[in-house]
């Protein structure tokens, strides 16, 4: 079972600072006995996930190592996604302007209870989402770089980072040289959530069979993008699958929509829609998979969409394909390889004690990467108290 007690803040923490300390003690030097014990830090028990022995480890005051051991591994990719837009979330900044760490940091503290609370549902998915709260638990800084090793699921807002970047690298230096380009939105009635998995499977085929109908009925050749989104509707408890399609021509778009009505005449054709893609309605295409909130049925705000049914879209999307490109080939091979492996590329520079090898380690308690020896925050990167609310809510997400 995990610890129900994990470690905290050092006794002295340079929060927000990034100067390198005066001195700092040698990795082989033991700390003080005079010096105060670091406090610790119990999380609420909604956050607390019992596994194997295999994956002890001190999880949200982390600093631990994940269960397949060892700092070294994956490099740190340098590559930002589009923001998302969280209530609550101001812009991110930190000490020196080191936004892809702080963006990083952000990701990384809205990412640990939302796995550490699918875990708990110790559904199917149950291992990968312990992964999950490992990742990027530890950073290694040698010779000036900051590597870490990464669980590469697709629910992980850390990983699903790199995994737009590698879709804006593979995908839109081809798609924005198309001069005629349109957004659309393909919908089908929405389903219950034991449904969800088959419904996909037949939009999958349906929209294939709608690109060779066009090509051959049409005359037309047919080239585009399509992302696929799944989204929860709390009012409703069911969901709403549908496509995004950045289309090369406005005849290609329409005949897409025509298409797809032919092989769903239950969908509302206003559901359906076509609109000239802009560079801004070209980034809406590369955003997360599925929302993490929804309007409460009770209140009309926005809340976080409840573990189960967030547990429901990650497993009806497990191996799927979010993005394909239809018609064309990508810049980049195999940008989004089948199933949920990711590997990763590049490094971060350093951003304080350049000439230290260091290991910072997350601490959930101070939304940062801490180098406990001298009690230094790696970003300086601290939550408003709206988005620190609408974190701590999937702790308690658990039901509608």
């Amino acid at each position: 079972m995990f610890p129900k007690s994990v470690r905290g803040a050092p006794a002295s923490v340079n929060r927000g600072s990034r100067q390198p300390v005066s001195q700092p003690p040698s990795a082989g030097t033991a700390r003080p006995s005079s010096a105060p014990s670091p406090p610790r830090y119990s999380p609420p028990a909604q956050q607390r996930v019992a596994g194997p022995p295999a994956l002890q480890g001190r999880i949200l005051g982390v600093p631990t190592r994940g269960p397949s051991g060892g700092q070294e591994g994956a490099l740190l990719d340098t590559l930002a996604g589009p923001r998302r837009s969280v209530p609550g979330t101001p812009e991110v900044t930190t000490a020196d302007g080191s936004v892809t760490l702080g963006r990083r940091a952000r990701a990384k503290y809205m990412t640990l209870p939302l796995a550490v609370t699918l875990a708990e549902l110790r559904g199917p998915l149950e291992k990968s989402y312990r992964n999950t709260v490992y990742c990027a638990s530890v950073l290694d800084q040698r010779d000036g770089k900051l590597t870490t090793k990464y669980c590469g699921n697709r629910w992980c807002l850390v990983c699903n980072r790199l995994r737009i970047a590698r879709a804006i690298r593979a995908y839109l230096p081809v798609v924005s040289l198309w001069r005629d380009k349109y957004f659309v939105t393909l919908t089908v009635p929405n389903c219950p959530g034991h449904e969800l998995p088959a419904v996909l499977d037949r939009m999958y085929r349906e929209l294939t069979n709608a690109k060779y109908r066009i090509k051959r009925t049409d005359r037309l050749p047919f080239k585009a993008l399509r992302k696929l989104e799944v989204t929860y509707n709390r009012q409703r408890d069911d969901y709403h699958p549908h496509f995004h399609l950045v289309v090369d021509g406005e005849g290609c778009a329409n005949a897409m929509v025509r298409q797809w009505l032919l092989a769903y005449p239950e969908a509302s054709p206003k559901a359906q829609d076509v609109r000239p893609c802009d560079e801004r309605t070209l980034k809406e295409a590369f955003k997360y998979f599925t929302k993490l909130v929804a309007k409460s049925s009770t209140s009309g705000k926005s809340v976080a969409v409840p573990a189960p049914s967030l547990d429901t879209i990650f497993r009806a999307m497990r191996s799927r394909r979010v993005y394909q490109p239809m018609g064309f080939k990508a810049a980049v091979e195999n940008a989004e390889p089948e199933g949920e492996e990711l590997l990763l590329e590049g490094s971060t520079a350093a951003v304080t004690q350049f000439a230290e090898d260091v290991m910072w380690e997350w601490s959930q308690q101070l939304s940062d990467w801490v180098d406990f020896k001298t009690g230094e925050c790696l970003t300086g990167y601290q939550p408003s108290d709206g988005f620190r609310t609408f974190v701590d809510s999937f702790g308690g997400s658990t039901t509608s």
